[in-house]
């Protein structure tokens, strides 16, 4: 059996990840299901999966299955993540799934390449920028992952935060892939009245009081800030003055450019991560060896 030929072995490996399919697995999540369902049909009981030993045939399909995806599809993918501009270059960060203690490195979880951090570490600004970019989505990240000291959300808080990351995230696809960057101001800004709505729904607010607010962030953070006092009002006041309107912006034919569109998500997801900060009482910052003063948004 071990020397199947390889277009037999191809044909059941993608039958058996159909089955997976079926059963709402998604792909980095089939291959271990895969393994059973074939094993299985090829009269195989009591195998090694992983190690040294392990059986050859385990290996066999790993490598067939693992053919038919590409390395992103059967990763495990991450719980949340955002965008950084360096210059006017836009830049992922992820924030993995995390079980127990695990040491952070910031530039392991993003997608700039070798030279681009070289350059990134010359230029103290933005090195600082990106740090505090870093922090804003990690803290929502361990609001919404539950990690390690982030406090839990009550739950009707927790739906719309996990709500405004699916915003967030949308921006951060929209500037890193999408054909048209703009496409990422209409998911920063929802993202961020979601975040901020979560915070008042945590701090104790009402589904009416919440929707009082309408689109207006000033007015959200405002009353947000009165049950959080180390809230960074002042901050995120300057950030939603440079916002553009939600509704006003969906109908303009007249957007904003790149770079500018740059800055409106990073201040969202600054909004974001303070608010976060405020519910779960905690911020990677301090778990930094020498943390340096903010410097992003200004």
């Amino acid at each position: 059996m071990s020397e199947m030929p390889k277009e037999q072995l191809r044909d059941l490996v993608i039958a058996a990840d159909d089955e997976a399919l079926e059963e709402g697995k998604a792909p980095n999540q089939r291959s271990l299901r895969v393994i059973s369902k074939l094993m299985s049909k090829l009269g195989y009981s009591g195998y090694v999966m992983f190690g040294s030993g392990a059986h050859p045939m385990v290996g066999q399909i790993l490598s067939v299955h693992a053919s038919l995806y590409r390395p992103n599809d059967l990763g495990m993918g991450g719980v949340h993540g955002g965008i950084f501009m360096f210059r006017d270059v836009f830049a992922r960060i992820y924030i993995p799934h995390g079980y127990g203690a695990a040491r952070i490195e910031p530039f392991a979880l993003t997608d700039l390449n070798a030279s681009q951090i070289g350059w990134l570490v010359t230029r103290p600004n933005d090195l600082q920028s990106f740090y505090d970019q870093f922090e804003d989505i990690t803290d929502f990240a361990g609001g919404i992952g539950g990690y390690a000291d982030y406090k839990r959300p009550p739950e009707a808080a927790l739906k719309l935060f996990w709500l405004a990351a699916f915003q967030l995230q949308a921006a951060a696809a929209a500037l890193s892939v999408a054909f048209d960057f703009r496409g990422a101001i209409q998911s920063a800004l929802i993202g961020a009245e979601l975040s901020l709505k979560g915070g008042l729904v945590a701090a104790g607010a009402t589904e009416a009081e919440c929707i009082r607010h309408g689109h207006k962030l000033d007015s959200a953070a405002r009353h947000f800030a009165k049950q959080y006092a180390a809230f960074d009002l002042d901050r995120v006041l300057r950030v939603t003055a440079k916002l553009p309107p939600y509704v006003g912006n969906r109908y303009s034919p007249s957007q904003p450019g790149r770079i500018e569109t740059g800055h409106i998500a990073m201040g969202c997801q600054f909004i974001a991560g303070e608010v976060m900060r405020q519910i779960t009482g905690y911020t990677i910052r301090s778990a930094m060896a020498e943390p340096q003063p903010r410097v992003y948004p200004p």
